[in-house]
């Protein structure tokens, strides 16, 4: 009923179109990541398990899906560890291609800045932490508890690198000197002629980052315009960095549950966060019509 009903109703129920679920399930299947089960086909799975990510729901209200708490339970789990292998696919580093003819936002601003290959910032996602441990995951005096994710997008905001799991009260600098620092997360450092775009407290070698003391945020040239050379160049770098920000508009879009996390375990929530990451890049990069990328591109 679900895949010959409106396409409206489908976006609503799975944060996607039925071309982007169908493209999806036809994948894991090629993969042979999911399987049918005696009552169960991955179609199903898949759809239950989007609904659960896409509005943060609880496995009892998916149960108008006519199966247990259990069943729903068990499905959602082994889709989640697909997901975690599809993350490994999808989510790869940039080729760090020269060409400036490639898909993206502000071609003629990325002529101006030669060898730059996307942009990198951190952002906050709502997290479920035991009390003992909360004072080092409460973000930033917002009261609620958060996990620190760092992602890497190039101009045609797809996720290059994305890395979950830090605690909020950790400054994106540290998250990532620290991500860095450690050879098993296969940092994607940048060839010595190409970098990305950054925080000014994110310098280091293979970024590059706007003039200190300066306007910066795109809100600050509202009302005045860019006068002298280094307002100039911070006009024009954040409107190329911006990029990454309209990324993780449509990645928290898609997915409330980043907004309001359920109570899983903690390695749940920051797979389920990758997860988002992945299913967001998978839409993207097969060029399927998305409502929600042509909104914010």
């Amino acid at each position: 009923e679900l895949l010959r009903g409106s396409d409206r109703q489908r976006i609503e129920l799975m944060r996607m179109s039925r071309e982007a679920y169908v493209h999806l399930c036809i994948h894991f299947r090629h993969k042979l990541w999911l399987h049918d089960s005696r009552d169960v086909l991955v179609e199903e799975k898949m759809v239950m398990f989007l609904t659960i990510i896409g509005h943060n729901e609880r496995y009892v209200v998916i149960r108008e899906f006519q199966h247990s708490s259990q069943t729903i339970h068990k499905y959602f789990h082994e889709v989640l560890a697909a997901m975690m292998t599809f993350a490994k696919e999808i989510i790869v580093p940039s080729t760090f291609d020269p060409n400036l003819d490639s898909p993206g936002a502000h071609k003629s601003l990325r002529q101006i800045f030669k060898g730059v290959v996307g942009a990198l910032d951190g952002t906050l996602v709502h997290t479920i932490i035991p009390v003992s441990q909360q004072t080092v995951y409460r973000g930033r005096g917002k009261g609620k508890c958060y996990q620190n994710v760092l992602g890497f997008c190039d101009f045609n905001m797809i996720f290059t690198f994305v890395y979950a799991g830090w605690e909020g009260v950790r400054h994106d600098s540290r998250v990532l000197t620290e991500v860095m620092a450690e050879p098993s997360n296969n940092f994607p450092f940048p060839p010595p002629s190409k970098y990305y775009l950054c925080d000014a407290a994110d310098t280091n070698t293979g970024f590059m980052a706007p003039y200190i003391n300066v306007r910066y945020w795109l809100g600050d040239f509202r009302c005045k315009r860019a006068i002298t050379k280094e307002e100039k160049f911070n006009h024009a770098y954040a409107k190329l960095r911006n990029v990454i920000e309209h990324a993780y508009g449509v990645l928290k879009a898609r997915f409330s549950i980043l907004d309001k996390m359920t109570h899983y375990p903690f390695n749940v929530q920051r797979n389920v966060v990758i997860t988002c990451f992945a299913v967001n890049n998978f839409i993207r990069k097969e060029k399927i019509n998305d409502e929600l990328f042509t909104q914010y591109e």
